[in-house]
């Protein structure tokens, strides 16, 4: 057996190895995620196998090998982040009162642990690996969609479920999506994939009374949809799948009474905007809003590199919406995904492990 086919067989078997702990370990950590979320209390930290270093260099190593190459991606764009999160210097940044120049502090640290680890800056790194590119140039800072916030009648988790339940048949996802509804007053909607292509836990709010609450809650359940229709998606395209689903917030009678608001396409267009603005920020882009809010936006804090994904995944929604539909015909859907994620992953390169 000549080097390489040994070089390419070690690769795979340490790779399988890599899968099979993950796939032990990943469940049981997300399950308790969601039940934490749900609760309002702090999340547990990553489970060991993916903070430990020799987890990154197994699946960077395997991204030489054409063959290996889209199971090795899948778990860069797991472990990366984590490796980057979990450098001291990032994590005494991020544990710092969350001000802008305390955001300031927390940039360079990533950014140096990026570039230590993959001789790339940090929002480079996160851009290739969403798929994602620069944005346009930001415009003004947006303003609030009146009556987006405003509260109303409240729509209970058993309208939730059936929404879920109108979205799996128009996508044909199969598998399990539990709706949790959240005992914290606080807490965000969210969807965990426990399971790809098998299992996904969706947390609601307690209180779901305003238009923007329902975005959300559609929003994630379009993230559910693609992980039971397509698996594991390049973070622009996941996005995408979940703003083309939410997109039906938009049309009257499309689902069930109490979905339906005129507010949602403005909505959208505020959320563009802002994706893109933030985009500008986080690349201190000539033109970008200097600190357009008191403190820095949650997303830059707890999401960073992710806004140029946003952006993107906007239009992508705009020509699935438009070829499409709201109903697609059979498979559709999981094809125009399956394209997608194809075309992205195409295009991803990564400097070999060092």
């Amino acid at each position: 057996m000549g080097e390489a086919a040994c070089d390419l067989l070690g690769a795979e078997l340490a790779l399988d190895r890599l899968e099979a702990e993950l796939a032990t370990e990943l469940p049981a950590h997300l399950r308790g995620l969601a039940r934490a979320h749900a609760d309002g209390v702090a999340t547990p930290g990553a489970p060991a196998v993916a903070r430990r270093p020799g987890s990154l260099a197994v699946a960077r190593a395997a991204l030489v090998h054409p063959v290996l190459a889209d199971r090795a991606l899948a778990q860069v764009r797991l472990l990366a982040p984590i490796a980057i999160e979990d450098e001291p210097s990032v994590a005494a940044a991020r544990a710092a009162d969350p001000t802008w120049d305390a955001l300031a502090v927390l940039t360079v640290a990533r950014d140096t642990a990026a570039r230590a680890r993959f001789g790339i800056g940090f929002l480079e790194l996160m851009h290739r690996l969403h798929g994602a590119s620069s944005s346009p140039p930001p415009g003004v800072w947006p303003d609030p969609v009146d009556g987006w916030h405003a509260a109303d009648e409240p729509l209970g988790i058993r309208m939730v479920e059936r929404a879920w339940r109108d979205l799996a048949a128009r996508h044909g996802a199969r598998g399990t999506c539990r709706i949790v509804q959240s005992s914290a007053e606080s807490s965000r909607a969210r969807a965990f994939v426990v399971e790809s292509g098998r299992e996904v836990i969706v947390v609601i709010p307690r209180t779901l009374d305003t238009p923007a609450a329902r975005f959300v809650v559609l929003h994630e359940l379009g993230h559910a949809v693609a992980a039971l229709v397509a698996g594991a998606l390049p973070r622009i395209v996941d996005e995408a799948a979940a703003a083309y689903s939410a997109r039906l917030i938009e049309l009257e009678g499309a689902l069930d009474l109490g979905w339906f608001t005129p507010l949602a396409v403005r909505a959208r267009e505020r959320r563009r905007q802002l994706a893109i603005a933030l985009d500008a920020i986080e690349r201190d882009q000539v033109g970008a809003p200097a600190r357009p809010t008191e403190r820095p936006p949650w997303a830059l804090w707890h999401d960073p590199g992710a806004q140029a994904a946003y952006a993107g995944a906007e239009l992508i929604a705009d020509r699935w919406w438009a070829a499409l539909g709201p109903a697609p015909s059979a498979g559709a859907f999981a094809a125009a995904l399956s394209d997608e994620h194809a075309r992205i992953d195409g295009g991803t390169f990564l400097p070999p492990p060092r």
